[in-house]
């Protein structure tokens, strides 16, 4: 959706993507290659646990941030009847998507 240099935080990038889950969507455990992230459920249910907490439950208009380093272990629709739709806002070094493009923006857990 966007992917701009901060003016004010040089070396930093500000990137919004568009993510939506189909029914019983998720992803594998992963981190975020040292970024500050922010979700913003904009439709459904988002079932989210970081760092070996218990998952939360978070729905339309409600937002959860993903600190530097954090382990996003579950991340699904909370739903098996309805998509989810959420935009994710993630504050990262600039150089880490120069160099690996937005692949680099998810670091699956080894194995998946």
């Amino acid at each position: 959706m966007f992917d701009y240099e901060i003016a004010n935080a040089p070396g930093k990038s500000i990137i919004g993507l568009q993510v939506t889950l189909p029914p019983n969507g998720w992803t594998p455990p992963h981190r975020h290659g040292g970024a500050h992230v922010v979700a913003i459920v904009q439709e459904g249910e988002l079932r989210s646990g970081m760092n070996g907490n218990p998952p939360q439950v978070y729905t339309s208009g409600q937002s959860f941030r993903e600190l530097p380093g954090c382990h996003h272990t579950v991340a699904d629709n909370n739903r098996k009847d309805e998509s989810c739709r959420f935009m994710a806002i993630i504050v990262i070094d600039t150089e880490v998507v120069k160099k690996g493009g937005y692949g680099a923006l998810t670091v699956l857990d080894e194995g998946w």
